[in-house]
């Protein structure tokens, strides 16, 4: 299809996530995508889908998460599992720190990074601090119960991370996935309410499952 013509018809995003609102509808985004080939429409309903389903991993079960995770990285478009694993990675991790903090044994979970964290359990940042480096910044918010600045140490990180990969693509199918998964932060940040902060925050950095799904911040 011609990329050109959605990409071009996309209003632009803005340089930082930090705004009072997005710079397009949901409804309208919506709308907009329909230029897309069914194909691609379908790949990036299922991206959609996973953004969903990643706010409600409170209600999921281990072997529901576990499917859902499975599936997403049988996508055929690398952008779709390398979007995924990344959202998965950031969740095992903090999961990590917070089970860590709490004196409890590494939490279950999915992806990657659970054996390593696993090996390296005792390490401040799990061994992973080359690769994660907002580790230790976020680890020291969370001690100091300053979810504010914790949950904006992860926006920070993935908001930077999808934006150096878009600069990558202009008018190819790449670029509408990265949009997405970047509007996305857009919108979680402007529909935050100060009033369910920190409600928020344990839904957007709870991936502990089972025992640890009753954990307080």
């Amino acid at each position: 299809m011609d990329y050109y013509t959605l990409i071009a018809s996309l209003p632009a995003l803005p340089p930082h996530f930090g705004v009072e609102r997005t710079p397009v509808s949901r409804p309208r985004l919506r709308q907009l995508l329909k230029q897309l080939t069914e194909e691609d429409a379908d790949t990036i309903h299922q991206l959609t889908r996973f953004f969903s389903w990643d706010r409600q991993l409170l209600d999921q079960s281990e072997d529901d998460i576990a499917r859902r995770y499975d599936e997403l990285m049988q996508n055929h478009q690398t952008m779709i599992r390398q979007i995924v694993s990344l959202r998965i990675n950031v969740r095992t991790i903090v999961a990590a720190l917070r089970c860590r903090r709490d004196d409890l044994a590494p939490p279950t979970a999915v992806g990657e990074l659970v054996e390593p964290i696993r090996r390296n359990w005792n390490h401040p940042t799990f061994g992973l601090s080359h690769r994660y480096p907002w580790i230790e910044t976020f680890s020291d918010h969370m001690l100091a119960g300053e979810t504010a600045r914790a949950d904006r140490t992860l926006f920070e990180y993935t908001w930077q991370t999808w934006s150096r990969m878009a600069a990558q693509y202009t008018f190819s199918f790449e670029a509408v996935p990265l949009y997405v998964a970047r509007w996305e932060i857009v919108d979680r940040w402007t529909s935050r309410d100060m009033d369910a902060g920190k409600e928020r925050f344990e839904q957007l950095t709870h991936e502990a499952l089972g025992e640890y799904a009753e954990l307080q911040f």
